[in-house]
């Protein structure tokens, strides 16, 4: 109903439009007789078109909820110029009158859907913590053993190791020190270290999931208890020996 509304409107608009610029171009100085007469008789052949147009358009403007207010010819007729054509500012709505085009409804919008935004937030953040301080905790353990081992076999490369790891582990504090203020400050509840879940890699070094993983990450999305997280290189092999993480690797690297 409102799509044969609209095509009818655009329909006369497009006749009215033209009817207005050959009225303008007959009124021109510098337009000959020869075409005076040409375009008359254009202006009589588009009046009849016009007016079937404007039949169209209140038999299509009466079927709508609430009616439209029908147009007469004499209310085209009157046009002169182009600037004179308002026919589309009183057919159409205005959508400056609607309730959502109000500035205070539509702050209020605004503001419960951030405050939506932001319950889903802190939802996953309270996950993502946990898998922040479970990685910390894990990384802190594993470094400490590694330090510990080598001190009885390489005590010069456990001290190197102990040295770039002391930037990191700064870092680490730093954060830890952050997420116990803003827990402490906005009442949250205290966040634990999670469950570490193994990622096995197969012979090409790609990453080969179990379904238990897969669902288990599922899991975090909603309680948090369960992390996915690196693969575990303590039992693999590299060229410098087998060194015990990947830190380690990278920092034998460099040393020899």
């Amino acid at each position: 109903m409102l799509g044969k509304y609209r095509e009818a409107l655009g329909e006369l608009e497009r006749l009215v439009v033209m009817r207005l610029f050959e009225l303008s171009k007959l009124a021109m100085s510098a337009t000959g007789y020869k075409l005076r007469q040409q375009i008359s008789k254009g202006l009589q052949r588009r009046s009849e078109a016009i007016r079937k147009a404007i039949t169209q358009y209140n038999v299509q403007a009466g079927r709508l909820d609430p009616p439209r207010s029908p147009i007469l010819w004499k209310d085209i007729a009157q046009y002169s110029f182009l600037g004179e054509f308002d026919l589309l500012q009183h057919a159409h709505d205005d959508v400056r009158e609607r309730m959502w085009a109000k500035p205070a409804v539509c702050e209020a919008t605004t503001k419960f859907f951030k405050l939506c935004r932001a319950k889903e937030e802190i939802t996953r953040l309270n996950v993502e913590i946990r898998h922040l301080r479970t990685a910390i905790h894990d990384e802190e353990q594993e470094v400490s053993q590694t330090i510990a081992n080598l001190r009885h076999s390489d005590p010069l490369l456990a001290l190197e190791f102990e040295r770039r790891h002391q930037p990191r582990a700064a870092a680490n504090a730093v954060h830890i020190h952050r997420l116990d203020h803003l827990e402490n400050q906005y009442g949250l509840p205290q966040s634990s270290i999670g469950t570490r879940t193994q990622v096995f890699r197969s012979n090409d070094d790609s990453v080969v999931v179990p379904d238990s993983v897969r669902q288990d990450e599922d899991m975090a999305t909603e309680t948090g208890d369960v992390r996915k997280t690196p693969p575990d290189f303590r039992n693999e092999a590299s060229p410098q020996g087998d060194c015990p993480c990947p830190l380690l690797q990278y920092t034998a690297r460099l040393i020899y």
